[in-house]
């Protein structure tokens, strides 16, 4: 079994959960890219990854690791 996506992980840190609709609120982010985001269907968009980061404390590598040396 894989890891939950790190943004699953911070949704269900809060209490109670947010659901994807209110996560992707208050990241300013459509619910439908959230749940593309948490199913490993898509990728933060690179312009994007500052700020998830940023509103969810989330370090940017690993929101997309593929990117880590751009987000030292």
């Amino acid at each position: 079994m894989t890891e939950p996506h790190p943004l699953t992980a911070w949704r269900q840190h809060h209490t109670p959960p947010l659901s994807i609709r209110q996560a992707a609120k208050k990241l300013r982010v459509s619910a439908a890219s959230m749940s593309r985001w948490e199913r490993r269907k898509q990728q933060v968009a690179d312009r994007l990854v500052p700020q998830v980061s940023k509103r969810t404390g989330i370090p940017a590598r690993e929101l997309r690791p593929d990117l880590a040396e751009l987000f030292r």
